[in-house]
């Protein structure tokens, strides 16, 4: 890492709700892989599961989905966005930034309430955001209107839209599409995907159910408390955007 002290470094990884990949241990398993990410990312990029799984099924018609469909409709999404696009102050030169959003929440300062009360009290009916990021591609881009990004309304309190808002355009086209849009968003959306994997995996912990899986391997009981803190700060955070 001190080599590379000066990179950004991106991690992705999937919420594990799709029924037919489901093991008893998978939310252990997640929040341990989210939070250690969490504390050594600048940036996570978060799927779901049972979102590629509709995509596949509904989209795709594929009946028998494989772990290679999945893979391959990731493959995609993350190609759409990390293809090379020209930067704002020349048509002839690349980003070199791979994600337009540099906007990070940090977990507030003061303390928060015991685990087992932290839990969502209200619905979230806005789905308020840090930081978005549209990528246009292929024919007639410059013209695309992207103002309803620019709503006030849609961020923060604390950033204007004009920090807030990214957008890149490039006429290559991707894959074979003649135009395509992507929209990268930092924003309340993964409150409640998150917050159902902590939830479920915090009530497995407080009855000790499998634990001794874990402590056999040097995963002790603290390690867990840590975990629950640091994604129940993301969550406490996300929600007072």
């Amino acid at each position: 890492m001190e080599i590379w002290s000066t990179c950004m470094l991106l991690s992705k990884t999937r919420f594990w709700k799709q029924l037919g990949i489901w093991v008893i241990v998978q939310n252990y398993n997640s929040i341990l892989t989210l939070s250690h990410l969490y504390r050594s990312s600048d940036a996570l990029l978060l799927h779901e599961n049972d979102a590629i799984h509709k995509i596949c099924a509904k989209l795709m018609n594929i009946k028998q989905i494989s772990f290679s469909d999945i893979n391959q409709v990731l493959a995609h999404q993350l190609g759409s966005v990390f293809q090379p696009t020209y930067s704002a102050e020349s048509s002839f030169h690349y980003r070199r930034n791979p994600l337009g959003i540099d906007r990070h929440v940090w977990p507030p300062l003061s303390g928060l309430p015991p685990l087992s009360k932290m839990s969502l009290n209200k619905d979230l009916h806005f789905n308020t955001s840090i930081a978005n990021l549209v990528i246009l591609r292929g024919k007639d881009v410059q013209s695309a209107d992207v103002e309803g990004f620019k709503d006030p309304a849609l961020y923060t309190s604390w950033l204007k839209p004009v920090n807030a808002f990214n957008v890149w355009k490039t006429q290559r086209a991707f894959s074979k599409y003649e135009k395509s849009a992507v929209l990268v968003s930092n924003s309340q959306f993964l409150v409640k995907p998150l917050d159902m994997i902590v939830g479920k995996a915090w009530n497995m912990f407080a009855s000790k159910a499998y634990i001794h899986q874990y402590t056999k391997f040097g995963i002790e009981e603290e390690d867990f408390l840590d975990s629950f803190t640091s994604l129940e700060q993301v969550v406490a955070s996300y929600c007072n955007l």
